[in-house]
């Protein structure tokens, strides 16, 4: 579900979010674009990072690309402090999303100067492996067909997944109604030890999720993530004081500053940063 989905007009359109359609159920290949920002040296060595939206490479190009030329590459904080205070007007969305793309790009230039991967010159390992989830952005969410995607990651090793929940408050009871039939046939092909997290596109609010909380409870959601807008930090904070259901978010919090606000309120469980 959307945050447009409010809207009867946005709602009719479907939930298709890879190019237009959802992928067919067995799929091992299919089309996805991406755009990619590359950074270039005298001295032969680039940097790669990961440009987003077109509003993302729009800001890099004409925005953050003149502060670029010329200068040092290796002084990545320099670089962000001053590319940060030139973006008054861009403190959050696809502003900063162009920083981070610049950020990354420099840092994977860094790496390839000095010989060294970039998690060592960010501190090094503190773990030997970290736990992965399947995302099913894209895949079908009728019960079904849901459940044949659940045991096709249960076949590929993993032990969570994660469902983009279609309803909402304006949908009434067949909404609820709906993704209690999801969240049903998704525990069954899971079995009992695999986690199901819901992701609810920032599109509810909070009597909303803590009714689902309430009706959802027997098929144990391991969390609810962004279950309002983000702009909303004291639902956010009321949620996890209230919601059995363990609240994760700040995917939309786009500084260390703002972070930090989130984690002084106790906003969420789990911070997506």
């Amino acid at each position: 579900r959307r945050p447009t989905d409010i809207y009867p007009r946005f709602k009719a359109q479907g939930a298709d979010v890879m190019g237009g359609r959802l992928i067919p159920l067995g799929d091992d290949r299919y089309k996805v674009t991406g755009t990619f920002l590359q950074i270039e040296t005298d001295e032969g060595v680039s940097g790669i990072g990961p440009a987003g939206t077109g509003a993302t490479a729009f800001y890099i190009d004409t925005q953050f690309k003149p502060l670029l030329i010329g200068q040092d590459p290796m002084a990545i904080e320099l670089l962000w402090d001053q590319m940060y205070r030139n973006a008054i007007h861009g403190r959050k969305g696809d502003n900063m999303m162009a920083i981070s793309s610049i950020d990354i790009a420099l840092w994977d230039l860094k790496g390839k100067f000095l010989g060294q991967p970039v998690y060592k010159l960010l501190g090094g390992p503190v773990q030997d492996k970290i736990p992965a989830y399947a995302s099913a952005l894209g895949s079908s969410i009728e019960p079904e067909k849901a459940k044949e995607r659940v045991k096709e990651f249960i076949r590929q090793g993993y032990t969570a997944t994660k469902w983009f929940f279609r309803e909402g408050p304006t949908d009434g009871p067949e909404g609820v109604r709906k993704n209690i039939e999801l969240m049903k046939a998704l525990r069954e092909a899971a079995g009992e030890d695999m986690k199901i997290m819901i992701d609810c596109w920032s599109s509810w609010d909070v009597p909303y999720t803590l009714k689902m909380a309430d009706l959802l409870a027997e098929y144990r959601p391991f969390w609810f993530e962004e279950p309002v807008l983000a702009d909303l930090p004291q639902s956010y904070a009321r949620l996890r004081a209230t919601c059995p259901v363990t609240i994760a978010g700040a995917e939309h919090e786009y500084t260390r500053w703002g972070c930090k606000m989130l984690m002084d309120m106790g906003a969420m469980d789990v911070y997506q940063v």
